[in-house]
């Protein structure tokens, strides 16, 4: 608990970094649909297209404020304040990926005791849970919806596999928070662009 005490504004700014891309995210797909409105086409191909845009963004930010992140616990290990921590972008990550992971753990385990029981409700649980997933993550949904696209006519399927899809993907930022953390305490640069800063 001592972590999220002493550490609750890293996390809830990268917590903040992904509603701005589910946001950006949102605009963009409801902008695809209207321009397709009057085709018979689906559009997967550009809902893909800026999904993928959107999560490397997203990877970007989250990349670059784990960066800063590290720079300025450097300042601090230097200074004997704290010691290092190797992992410390990775649990930030995972602090800040808890609301995605709870949800989509908590609607597969509705959509699997519904599979084995039949029972409605679960069912119902399942798509209330989704709508919130969906939003938190949106930035994913045109990757997971290309990525199942052939299973769209199996509704529970298709809607299990892109709940799976979204419990998974936050791994990525976690990831990516982790390299970024760890440059940031040696000072170092992924991104040529970003020494002349």
């Amino acid at each position: 608990m001592s972590f999220w005490k002493n550490n609750s504004y890293d996390i809830v700014r990268l917590f903040i970094n992904q509603v701005g891309i589910t946001i950006f995210s949102l605009v963009m797909y409801f902008a695809v649909e209207l321009t397709n409105i009057d085709k018979n086409t689906t559009g997967y191909e550009l809902l893909v297209a800026i999904s993928v845009f959107s999560t490397l963004f997203y990877l970007v930010l989250i990349y670059t404020a784990s960066w800063e992140y590290g720079a300025k616990d450097k300042i601090k290990i230097d200074s004997g304040k704290i010691s290092y921590s190797g992992c410390k972008g990775a649990i930030l990550g995972v602090y800040a990926n808890i609301p995605n992971f709870a949800l989509a753990i908590l609607a597969l385990a509705c959509i699997g005791i519904y599979s084995i029981s039949g029972a409605e409700g679960f069912y119902t649980a399942f798509g209330l849970l989704n709508l919130p997933i969906r939003f938190l993550s949106s930035m994913y949904l045109g990757i997971l919806q290309g990525a199942f696209a052939s299973l769209s006519n199996q509704v529970v399927l298709h809607a299990t596999l892109q709940t799976a899809g979204f419990a998974l993907m936050p791994v990525f930022p976690i990831l990516v928070g982790h390299l970024g953390y760890s440059l940031g305490v040696r000072e170092k640069h992924l991104f040529s662009f970003a020494k002349n800063r």
